[in-house]
């Protein structure tokens, strides 16, 4: 009996656990993690525009979290070619030109299709099953109301898409570059988007380019790809005037 006493006095005077401030609660496995999705959803959005400098302090304000996981994120998006780190200003969102983009799909259209075609040829019903999981997905996340964090969410599934199609490409080098280039694509898709609201059917070109590389027919997929970067990249073609404000705003 007295032992029992002792123990739950024990028990009683444990400290107790501190509640969780706001950074340590955060969704994703790190804080890290969690800002470098926040910031990239804010650039990816237009939310931080091109040539926008990226104040520490205001950011860690405003994301509720300490310096290190902030700069550990903005270190991630300068990798990405998302943010760039200049000398005596800091760290800026990467500016956007139309004669980027230009190259961005001029690789793009040359890479990708020689990616898809060997990813096919070495493909098996595994990599068929990654295919539509990743199509459905894409689906998905286009049918709910758009607002900027949906729109980020389509725009990553439909970046899964396209790497569940080449991810049976046996270069790995060749897979990166892609990678590469598809995560920069990205802002000149969503400005594209936002701007015009797409000048074709997207989803009949991927449900095309679904069923080409589910029927093996490697050249036929290939070939649907290229005509579809060709067309993402005719319709960035403006860019460079619809943004030049915004370059000369921030100095960029």
């Amino acid at each position: 009996m007295a032992e029992g006493v002792r123990a739950r006095r024990r028990r009683a005077a444990a400290p107790r656990p501190r509640p969780e401030r706001r950074e340590e609660a955060a969704p994703p496995s790190t804080r890290a993690d969690w800002v470098d999705r926040r910031l990239r959803s804010a650039i990816l959005s237009g939310e931080l525009r091109p040539g926008e400098r990226l104040a520490g302090a205001a950011l860690a304000e405003r994301f509720s979290v300490s310096p290190t996981p902030l700069r550990e994120a903005i270190q991630r998006l300068a990798a990405r070619g998302l943010v760039e780190i200049r000398p005596q200003r800091g760290a800026i969102v990467a500016p956007v030109s139309s004669e980027e983009a230009r190259e961005i799909y001029e690789l793009r259209q040359l890479l990708e299709p020689m990616a898809l075609r060997d990813s096919i040829e070495h493909g098996d019903p595994a990599h068929r099953r990654e295919i539509e999981e990743a199509y459905e997905a894409y689906l998905h996340s286009i049918r709910v109301e758009m607002d900027a964090e949906h729109l980020v969410e389509a725009l990553d599934r439909h970046a899964d898409f396209h790497a569940a199609l080449l991810s049976r490409c046996r270069s790995r080098w060749l897979l990166r570059i892609c990678s590469l280039l598809a995560d920069q694509a990205q802002r000149y898709a969503l400005v594209s988007l936002v701007e015009n609201g797409g000048g074709h059917d997207l989803v009949a070109e991927h449900a095309s380019l679904r069923d080409a590389a589910l029927a093996g027919r490697a050249e036929r997929a290939s070939a649907i790809l290229r005509s579809h970067l060709a067309r993402l990249s005719a319709e960035t073609a403006g860019l460079g005037k619809r943004t030049r404000s915004d370059r000369e705003a921030f100095g960029a």
